[in-house]
C-alpha cells in the first residue's frame, strides 16, 4: 500500500509496523498497521511481530477494536499485509461473548477466548498461542489441511480473541470483512444495503461463513 503523505503515519509500532491514518476510512478515526516487510501478504496467518504492534496500539488508543481479514475470501482488499484499528465497541460484539445461549443464535461459526489478565498483561505470546489453537478450530471447520490458506476474520477487543473461519468475501454482491461479520457492514453506495436486505442478512452471513447449526 502506498502512503501518498507521510503525514498519515502516527507512529511506529514495535519496529516492524507502521500505524498510520486510513486514507479511505468508514468510521472515524480508522487506522491502519502495516507490515513494513512488503513483501508480507494478507494471506499469511498472524504472527508474533503483529500481535506486538497490535497490543502496543490497543493499550495506547483505549477505545479501539483491531480486525484483521486473512485472505480474499474474508474480505481483503489489499495485498499487503495489514491490520485495521476502529472505535469501539463493535456493533453485536455482545452477542458474541454472552454465553452458550447467545452463540447458538449466531448464524455462523467462530471461535473466541477471553484473557482473563487482559490485554495489558497479556504477551504477545500469549496471543499467539491462544489464535493458533482457533486458527487450528477454522481449519477444521473449513476442511483446510495446515499447509492451505485458511480465510478468517480475527477481532480483538476488550481482552477478547475472536477468530471467525470464512468461506467467502461475498453472497453475489453483498460482501463483509471482519466488521461486517460483527454487524458493522460497509457499502460502497446504497445500492449496497438493498442487497442485503434483498437476500437477508442473515443469509448473507451463514453464507460468508460456515454455518452454525445450532442457528
Amino acid at each position: 500500500m502506498h502512503c501518498t503523505d507521510e503525514r498519515l503515519k502516527i507512529a511506529r509500532l514495535n519496529g516492524t509496523h507502521d500505524l498510520a491514518l486510513n486514507l479511505f476510512c468508514v468510521d472515524r478515526p480508522q487506522l491502519v498497521v502495516l507490515t513494513l516487510d512488503s513483501y508480507r501478504r494478507q494471506h499469511e496467518p498472524l504472527d508474533l511481530d503483529d500481535f506486538k504492534a497490535a497490543l502496543e496500539m490497543l493499550r495506547y488508543l483505549g477505545n479501539m477494536y483491531v480486525i484483521y481479514n486473512c485472505s480474499e475470501a474474508a474480505g481483503c482488499s489489499r495485498v499487503h499485509k495489514h491490520m485495521q484499528g476502529l472505535r469501539g465497541p463493535p456493533t453485536a460484539f455482545e452477542s458474541f461473548v454472552g454465553g452458550e445461549e447467545k452463540k447458538s443464535k449466531i448464524p455462523f461459526q467462530y471461535f473466541s477466548h477471553h484473557f482473563a489478565q487482559g490485554f495489558g498483561e497479556a504477551s504477545a505470546c500469549d496471543l499467539l498461542k491462544v489464535y493458533e489453537g482457533l486458527l487450528g478450530r477454522a481449519r477444521d471447520a473449513l476442511g483446510k489441511s495446515g499447509t492451505e490458506v485458511c480465510p478468517h476474520n480475527v477481532i480483538l477487543w476488550k481482552d477478547w480473541m475472536i477468530v471467525i473461519p470464512r468461506r467467502t468475501a461475498a453472497l453475489e454482491k453483498a460482501s463483509a470483512n471482519a466488521a461486517g461479520m460483527l454487524g458493522s457492514i460497509w457499502a460502497p453506495d446504497p445500492r449496497g444495503v438493498d442487497e442485503w436486505m434483498r437476500l437477508g442478512c442473515r443469509r448473507v452471513l451463514k453464507e460468508l461463513g460456515v454455518p452454525n447449526s445450532q442457528a
